[in-house]
């Protein structure tokens, strides 16, 4: 129930207000002695107090020129109207801008002392002190509210700030990551297709060829499409999995190629025709798995573009050596040359950023005298034990 009514409160703030300025001037009449004109006075006292919150400054302002005219002006001593000063205090503690909040203090320590003077001429210094200090002490007790109040409110709205800026970051953060994962999986994904689409070409280029003369190479190069095509789409459903956010128990699964792999790689492009030199050290198989798969995937797209510019009749050299915990990648061939560097497609280019997230280093050129070679350098240790 409590909730409800500070929720309603903080909804319409301008009802309350006059709600409260209704009854405090309803008291003014009752104690003024009804309809007279000593309780229409008391009740007017209070009018101000309506835009405490949007106008604390004006308020104060009327609030303390009106008391200061009834002091001036009245002779009757102990007003009930005069208990204005204390929600003005409050208000201009709670709503007004700095200067007017110790303005605001300043004026109700004077009207203490003219309050003091007013209703205790006739009683002695004493009397006027201590009505003085009783008036001080009520006057400081509602600015110090006031005070409190407004600290609590801009303490309330800095964490909700600060909860509002920590949510916009946790938001780009994670469009960060987001835009990384699908950054990742486009570049898995051009992998898998160039490379299986580059095979598929060359064996159904061959099939054409050898189907009137040699059906059984035209049966073999058929079956290695069929291979290569269900190779490729089990790939593509674990990286479209992986879109969707599936985890099927049941989903088929295929394990994420390492540098273990690189031979059976090698032998499926020379089941393609091409002729390719494999130097790898046994060590290199132990990689971390991410890594691997960088090196994996160096290899897979540098092979991938030999056989799709080198031409007919060109081989291919693949060297990947471990230089200390560094891994070492070669992949060199003696065809047309520059040809895979002067296509401008994403194969290089997304070799070059998985390079980069290993803190690595990627070229890629023409050889002198003809060819084309890739050379690489991957971290295998994160930056931090670096």
């Amino acid at each position: 129930m409590r909730e409800r009514v500070d929720a309603w409160s903080r909804a319409h703030p301008v009802a309350v207000d006059a709600t409260v300025v209704a009854l405090l001037s309803g008291l003014a009449l009752l104690s003024g002695g009804g309809a007279g004109w000593s309780g229409w006075v008391d009740a007017a006292l209070f009018l101000p107090l309506v835009v405490r919150r949007r106008a604390p400054v004006l308020m104060f302002t009327l609030v303390g020129l009106s008391l200061l005219a009834l002091a001036l002006l009245d002779t009757r001593d102990g007003r009930f109207g005069e208990v204005v000063l204390f929600p003005a205090l409050y208000a201009v503690a709670a709503y007004g801008p700095r200067w007017a909040r110790y303005a605001g203090l300043a004026t109700g320590v004077l009207g203490s002392a003219i309050a003091a003077l007013d209703w205790s001429a006739g009683g002695g210094w004493q009397t006027v002190g201590t009505t003085f200090v009783a008036l001080s002490l009520a006057c400081g007790l509602a600015w110090l509210a006031g005070a409190q109040v407004r600290t609590r409110r801009d303490y309330t709205a800095q964490l909700v700030a600060t909860a509002q800026e920590r949510e916009r970051e946790a938001e780009t953060q994670a469009r960060l990551a987001a835009s990384t994962e699908r950054a990742r999986i486009a570049r898995e994904m051009h992998d898998v297709v160039a490379h299986s689409l580059s095979v598929i070409v060359v064996q159904a280029d061959g099939a054409t060829y050898a189907a009137r003369t040699r059906p059984g190479a035209a049966v073999e190069a058929l079956a290695t499409i069929s291979d290569a095509g269900r190779s490729s789409l089990a790939e593509m459903r674990r990286l479209l999995g992986l879109l969707r956010g599936e985890d099927d128990a049941g989903a088929e699964r295929v394990p994420v190629p390492g540098a273990g792999d690189l031979v059976a790689l090698v032998e499926q492009v020379r089941a393609n025709g091409l002729e390719v030199d494999l130097s790898l050290e046994e060590s290199v198989r132990s990689l971390p798995p991410a890594a691997g798969l960088t090196v994996y995937r160096v290899v897979q797209e540098a092979l991938t573009n030999v056989l799709k510019h080198a031409g007919p009749g060109a081989s291919a050299t693949v060297e990947v050596s471990l230089d200390g915990d560094d891994a070492r990648i070669r992949v060199g061939d003696d065809g047309r040359g520059g040809s895979a560097a002067s296509t401008g497609g994403y194969g290089l280019r997304g070799m070059r950023e998985r390079i980069a997230l290993h803190e690595g280093v990627v070229e890629a050129g023409p050889r002198p005298g003809g060819g084309f070679l890739v050379t690489a350098h991957v971290p295998t240790r994160t930056p931090e034990g670096r």
